[in-house]
């Protein structure tokens, strides 16, 4: 069966639960310091793996890695022109709004990128789907990018709001 980037939130949440408490490190008090260290370590990874599976963006980055795309290296190779240059209208946009002060234009642009990264991830999750991976890496450095912006508009928009 192929990895599937759909999952069922309430059945992670219960199946983490569930080998947590097989594994955690309470659970090895009285073992020898060899075994208390194998809990560490696996409970440590299962932790890790629950985190990377609950992030949908962090889930597509695994799917894509998981089946042999290089997520790190193919950023700049991947990314079309016409993106680009979405990407230097949004930069422009946010300068020109961080300088005016302009909370309604920020809070539109806000909308307009978080409905970008919605199609992005919507897109993102259909390729892995499919298996269709340069057309998944291309979309997922997208959804990094727009990840990214959208950090940066919240934190100019927290700036604006502390200075009222």
């Amino acid at each position: 069966m192929a990895p599937s980037f759909s999952i069922d939130a309430s059945t992670l949440d219960a199946q983490w639960k569930a080998r947590a408490a097989q594994v955690h490190p309470d659970r090895f008090v009285n073992a020898s310091p060899p075994e208390k260290r194998v809990a560490m370590q696996w409970s440590t990874q299962l932790n890790e793996a629950y985190r990377v599976l609950r992030d949908p963006l962090q889930r597509a980055k695994y799917l894509c890695e998981l089946a042999g795309q290089d997520v790190t290296e193919s950023a700049s190779r991947t990314l079309g022109m016409a993106f680009l240059s979405q990407q230097m209208e949004w930069r422009e946009a946010l300068e020109n709004l961080e300088a005016a002060q302009d909370e309604v234009g920020l809070a539109a642009l806000l909308t307009q990128v978080e409905g970008d990264r919605a199609r992005c991830q919507t897109q993102t999750s259909r390729l892995i789907e499919q298996q269709h991976w340069p057309d998944a890496l291309k979309s997922l450095n997208e959804w990094m990018f727009i990840e990214k912006f959208v950090k940066e508009v919240q934190v100019v928009k927290r700036a604006q709001a502390a200075t009222e």
